[in-house]
């Protein structure tokens, strides 16, 4: 029943993406011709600023649904309730606290740090304040959407996602018609949408589940609060990493470069986040199984479930990533027509980093449930934190804005292997196991599905046949490898069982 469960809710989160990521492609093109590359870069790098202020509510979304995942391991409901409270009463007083020191720092951030024409200072500080708006119920929603996700009924946690990809199209529609200052238009609708969409996950949460009732006597546990928190704090080491990665190199190249280089660089982490959506599918779909086998114990059936969430996440991953890193060039300019100079490379480097990521994603799962991550934290943290001097040191030698993509691979390279030599030093798992089982069978797919996709895009004339051309043999190619090569007897009987339950249900059981 786990197992099915896991293959269920992949499947619901899977198409969840690939809905998002239609909606994305129309929704970005009119957005950028809308605002123009000028308001489109300082909407992502205004944006990027409300990063640093909320991204800490992923290290709480994290830390709290661990500890409802190991509670519903334990099969303790009352104690289930008792974090929730906990939870709730934590994340009010930060989401307060984040209003009132974020607000002045953000403000000063826009009007003095960034590189923001005159003219438009006035609205990039409205639009900070519309983002700070949502990130205050965006906290505040944390503890009720972690019920979700830690009692794994994540295809309501899927629609509502479809829900707010939906609402997002028809904002960009209508920007193309709106009259005044569309990128305040913009901003406001983005944002009302976000509210909207967490307000009413709160207000299903309450319905759902018992153990989202309130109890203002917990509020305020100590030793639960001090738990949350402190997994929390551990992981915002490690979440600084990926923090000035993302969003420091943003404000990097406006310092650099200007607003300019910014579009180029929001749309190539609007396409990596799509294509990283479909792997965050099958991590989502993990996530809580292995922290609840932790829970109860099953530390065999925990390592063996994160080892395949590092292959499958990585295979999922190449699916998208594969042809579109061979046809960057023309996919960009059939989706926005002339995009801005630069996105490409971004593009294809960013893809590359996330494929690496997703190598070693389960060891990080592993540790999660695991509880202990202090040094983890500590060590890894610090690999990630050399992106920003690192990019910082390219970019002062004078070389383009997409060196600091290199950047970006080099110290992801060296946290995958780090976070598998954690797995051996906490639990014993030989390094030439992901080495031999996920990293060379991964590679190998990669290679096979690179070589037949980049014959056709050298063989082909840009076109649409070309590019559907590859895209089939890519998936193809990938799909196969992944068949004969990454997956093990156990996992392909699985694999067969599932597709034959489904076929069954359309022939009627025949």
């Amino acid at each position: 029943m786990p197992n099915k469960r896991i293959a269920l809710n992949t499947v619901v989160t899977y198409t969840r993406s690939l809905v998002a990521i239609g909606l994305a492609l129309f929704s970005s093109r009119w957005i950028l011709n809308s605002l123009g590359q000028t308001d489109y870069g300082l909407f992502s790098v205004v944006g990027s600023i409300i990063v640093f202020i909320t991204f800490f509510n992923n290290l709480m979304s994290a830390s709290t649904a661990r500890h409802y995942a190991f509670s519903i391991g334990q099969a303790d409901a009352v104690g289930l309730n008792q974090w929730f409270n906990a939870a709730v009463s934590i994340h009010l007083c930060i989401a307060a606290l984040f209003i009132v020191v974020g607000w002045p720092i953000g403000e000063y951030v826009v009007g003095h740090v960034l590189s923001v024409p005159g003219a438009r200072l006035e609205a990039c500080l409205w639009v900070f304040r519309f983002s700070l708006v949502s990130a205050f119920f965006s906290m505040f929603s944390v503890p009720f959407v972690a019920m979700f996700t830690a009692k794994q009924q994540l295809a309501e946690v899927a629609g509502w996602g479809i829900t707010q990809s939906a609402l997002t199209f028809v904002l960009a529609w209508t920007l193309r018609y709106a009259s005044g200052d569309r990128l305040l238009f913009f901003s406001a609708g983005m944002v009302s949408i976000m509210v909207l969409v967490q307000v009413s996950q709160i207000v299903r949460a309450v319905m759902v589940f018992d153990e989202c009732g309130m109890a203002r006597s917990q509020w305020f546990d100590r030793r639960k609060s001090r738990d949350i928190f402190s997994f929390a704090l551990w992981n915002l080491f490690g979440g600084c990493g990926v923090l000035f990665r993302d969003q420091g190199s943003a404000i990097l190249l406006n310092v650099f470069f200007g607003p300019g280089v910014n579009a180029a660089y929001g749309i190539a982490t609007q396409v990596s986040n799509q294509t990283n959506q479909l792997s965050s599918a099958m991590i989502g779909s993990f996530s809580p199984e292995i922290t609840a086998c932790e829970g109860r114990g099953d530390r065999q059936r925990m390592l063996s479930l994160s080892q395949r969430a590092s292959k499958f996440g990585t295979l999922l991953v190449l699916l998208l990533a594969v042809p579109l890193i061979v046809e960057t060039d023309y996919v960009l300019k059939l989706w926005l027509r002339v995009p801005p100079p630069q996105a490409a490379q971004f593009c294809q480097l960013i893809l590359g980093t996330f494929v690496i990521d997703r190598l070693s994603t389960g060891y990080m799962l592993a540790v999660q449930a695991h509880g202990k991550i202090a040094a983890y934290q500590a060590t890894l943290g610090s690999s990630l934190l050399l992106t920003l001097p690192l990019s910082w040191m390219l970019l002062k030698m004078g070389l383009a804005p997409t060196s600091i993509g290199f950047a970006f691979i080099a110290t992801m390279i060296l946290t995958s292997t780090g976070r598998a030599l954690w797995g051996r030093h906490l639990f014993g798992v030989p390094l030439a196991d992901w080495l031999g089982k996920v990293v060379w069978p991964s590679t190998l797919v990669a290679l096979v599905s690179l070589a037949g996709a980049f014959f056709l895009h050298c063989l082909l004339a840009p076109s649409l046949l070309r590019l559907g051309l590859v895209g089939v043999a890519s998936v193809t190619l990938s799909l196969s490898g992944a068949w004969f090569v990454a997956l093990d007897q156990a996992e392909r009987e699985f694999a067969g069982a599932g597709v034959r339950r489904i076929l069954s249900r359309f022939t009627g059981g025949a």
